[in-house]
């Protein structure tokens, strides 16, 4: 299987996923951090009804993978990662999403590592993006670690807490990341 380490798989989300789903999505600090489709709030929480459409509609998409991550041994859903290709499968974009009681642990890191070595390996891959809001510093922090490069910004893309925010452009090249 391309999406396994010994502590962690990926695999297509299932509909028992939903309550699991539904309690770390509504964990508050993963508010305005939880990569959903758009047309699902992401500041309040989220009904099971809710969740289970966007299970639902993470499998209809067609140019995106979404994947639960889950733990080897214990079948714990513990996050979501996303690939999506949009309109050109050389630039990718990717996002993961690791609940908060595990977050830390080195779990966003192995899976990170398994989406890129399966994009630059088996796909035409040449740039993998990802955009991060600029109040997110531990998110800018991990893409850092892992070789991101700020590459853009969209100013004032949102408002949150009273202050608008800027969303960052991160990207990594093929080149780069071989080179680590």
């Amino acid at each position: 299987m391309f999406f396994q380490t010994e502590q962690i798989k990926l695999r297509p989300f299932e509909p028992d996923d939903a309550s699991a789903l539904q309690a770390y999505l509504n964990h508050p600090k993963l508010s305005g951090r939880r990569y959903i489709p758009r047309g699902f709030p992401e500041e309040v929480p989220l009904s099971k009804n809710q969740v289970e459409e966007i299970i639902k509609k993470w499998g209809e998409e067609k140019n995106e993978a979404h994947l639960a991550i889950v733990l080897t041994d214990r079948q714990d859903l513990i996050g979501h990662a996303e690939l999506e290709w949009d309109w050109d499968p050389q630039t990718p974009w990717v996002s993961v999403v690791i609940a908060r009681p595990y977050q830390r642990q080195g779990y966003g890191s192995q899976v990170l590592s398994l989406l890129m070595d399966y994009l630059f390996e088996n796909t035409a891959a040449h740039n993998v993006s990802s955009w991060i809001s600029d109040w997110n510093r531990a998110a800018r922090s991990f893409t850092k670690k892992h070789g991101f490069r700020e590459s853009g910004r969209s100013r004032r893309e949102g408002f949150r807490q009273g202050a608008y925010y800027d969303s960052v452009l991160v990207d990594i090249l093929r080149p780069e990341y071989k080179a680590r």
